[in-house]
């Protein structure tokens, strides 16, 4: 009977010993974070073991360095951030070779030696202390090692428990690799929230069937919508979307969902405090594991690319308006004689009306005549200063239809003055056939203007004949304007550095009049370039396409 029920007892223990390691396995499985499992490793190893001591050893760059340690009876394993120093960790020579080399289990007795990896000062020990080191073992590989020390004597480690340890050892290489797999795929995840972050760039994959997606969570900010929305309703994206952008987008997107073809849209974002984003989404269709075809890709604020950009036109907005002002200051003398011209002829032909009707009877076709001069002439004073209010004010682009030879006339009469002072003869051959253009009028002006100032100063430091031919024709489909003078003419090498911003030939100037013409003129859609004439001087030339050939390369 004695008998019966030690056996039954002994069955008993070793069921909930079975149990006990049963639980220790499932716990180790687990965990998926080094800490953790190094944790549940050690507490497991030193119960079932009777060891005082335990540390963890994983396996960089062909040696085994000490993860974490722990002592019985406080059990919790001390996890080293850090690298360990070597005085403190390094397995003896002898026992790393064979541990890590040839895959061998240790057992030993250490007492001459020393463990050289536990700390003492915590737990000091007696003469004798006898060591465990299991190597941990993954297809093949040592990816660790779990070190154990006893103060019994090595009897302590039992074949059982040297089973029982070497079944912790597998479970714990096989948790150990899907800890660090995990480690990676989280850095990874990091890497990528941070990169999306820095790049202000968010991933998203949209579901066409439920009208659903899953967002990353820079997504969630650009949006201003809650992490607690997952997945998000295509309805709250929708929401978000500015209301002069949405038809568009939605025009878009129908037509990319209908074609299956890559998605790619700009517009407006508003955010519940009335902050407003600009960005950019694109992508590409694929099918979801379950069938439904799905819309993968990114969205991407450029707000403040926009802002740049914004802040960038303004500026060069701002430098032509100041380059026109420079130039009518520089006019100033030409422009008060042509205003005061039609002035003086008003004031004379008033008078003389007057004195004619001052008679006895009234000359009222004389004083009719005075009159009119004096209509044609203000309608003079009004066309100068018109061109002068035109020319100062904002250099936002109005598109409108524009008869180029009226606009060039419009720049002569400002210039006339200018001319006369300089010597210069000037002569025009415009085309009567000109077909208009669609063009912002005042910019259009600032070019005339700036052509014809800088061929008459190439003009200033030349002997002899001084002349400046104006010309303009129609050509496939363009207005071409050439503006030709007899001055010191240009280098070919270097003609196309001309139009470069700063670059001055000059003794005086920033040289940036050819290149805020070029950027006009490239704006509208035409070409401006300069030509070495065959006799004196050069001629500048630039082409502006007509109204019917610009609206039909627009449509095309």
């Amino acid at each position: 009977m004695a008998a019966i029920e030690s056996s039954a007892m002994k069955l008993e223990n070793e069921t909930a010993e079975l149990e006990l390691i049963a639980k220790a396995f499932q716990a180790i499985a687990k965990e998926i974070s080094y800490g953790g499992l190094a944790d549940a490793l050690l507490k497991t190893a030193l119960r079932h073991s009777g060891a005082v001591r335990g540390a963890v050893l994983l396996s960089e760059g062909g040696e085994l360095l000490a993860k974490a340690d722990a002592t019985f009876p406080r059990e919790k394993a001390k996890v080293f951030a850090s690298q360990p120093s070597v005085r403190e960790f390094q397995l003896p020579d002898d026992l790393s070779e064979r541990v890590f080399m040839r895959q061998e289990t240790v057992v030993r007795d250490d007492s001459r030696k020393g463990a050289a990896l536990i700390d003492r000062a915590e737990c000091p020990t007696g003469p004798n202390v006898t060591v465990l080191c299991q190597p941990l073992i993954h297809q093949g590989q040592t990816v660790g090692a779990l070190y154990l020390e006893s103060e019994a004597a090595p009897a302590l480690f039992t074949p059982r428990c040297l089973s029982v340890m070497s079944m912790l050892a597998s479970q714990a290489a096989v948790s150990f690799e899907s800890a660090q797999l995990f480690e990676a795929l989280r850095e990874t995840n990091m890497w990528m929230v941070r990169g999306q972050q820095i790049g202000r760039m968010g991933s998203y994959r949209w579901n066409t069937r439920t009208l659903l997606s899953r967002a990353s969570r820079e997504c969630y900010r650009i949006f201003d919508i809650g992490l607690d929305i997952n997945p998000v309703p295509f309805e709250t994206f929708r929401a978000c979307v500015h209301p002069d952008d949405l038809p568009d987008l939605e025009k878009a997107l129908a037509g990319a969902v209908s074609a299956k073809s890559p998605f790619s849209h700009e517009y407006r974002v508003v955010h519940r405090d009335g902050t407003i984003l600009h960005v950019v989404a694109v992508g590409q269709f694929d099918l979801s594991p379950a069938g439904d075809v799905e819309l993968e890709g990114i969205i991407t604020d450029v707000t403040e690319q926009k802002v740049s950009e914004q802040a960038v036109a303004d500026a060069r907005a701002a430098l032509a308006r100041a380059a026109r002002l420079a130039s009518l200051g520089e006019l100033a003398g030409s422009i008060i004689h042509e205003v005061n011209q039609p002035l003086t002829a008003i004031r004379a032909s008033a008078d003389a009306c007057l004195r004619w009707l001052a008679r006895e009877p009234a000359d009222t076709d004389e004083a009719r005549r005075s009159a009119l001069r004096v209509v044609e002439q203000s309608r003079r004073a009004t066309n100068v200063v018109g061109g002068l209010r035109s020319l100062v004010r904002d250099s936002h682009l109005r598109f409108a239809d524009v008869h180029v030879n009226e606009t060039i006339e419009e720049v002569l009469v400002l210039l006339k003055r200018e001319l006369e002072l300089a010597g210069v003869a000037l002569k025009t051959a415009f085309d009567e056939t000109l077909p208009p253009i669609e063009a912002d009028r005042v910019q259009l002006q600032q070019v005339v203007l700036n052509l014809v100032r800088n061929a008459v100063e190439a003009m200033a430091s030349v002997d002899g004949v001084r002349a400046l031919s104006i010309s303009s024709r129609v050509a496939d489909g363009h207005v071409s304007v050439s503006i030709a003078d007899t001055g010191v003419g240009v280098d070919p090498a270097s003609a196309e550095h001309l139009f470069a911003a700063l670059y001055t030939t000059k003794g005086e100037g920033l040289g940036l009049g050819l290149s805020i013409c070029r950027k006009i003129v490239v704006a509208h859609g035409g070409r401006l370039w300069a030509e070495k004439n065959t006799t004196h001087g050069a001629t500048f030339t630039f082409t502006l396409p007509a109204r019917q050939f610009r609206r039909l390369s627009g449509s095309n």
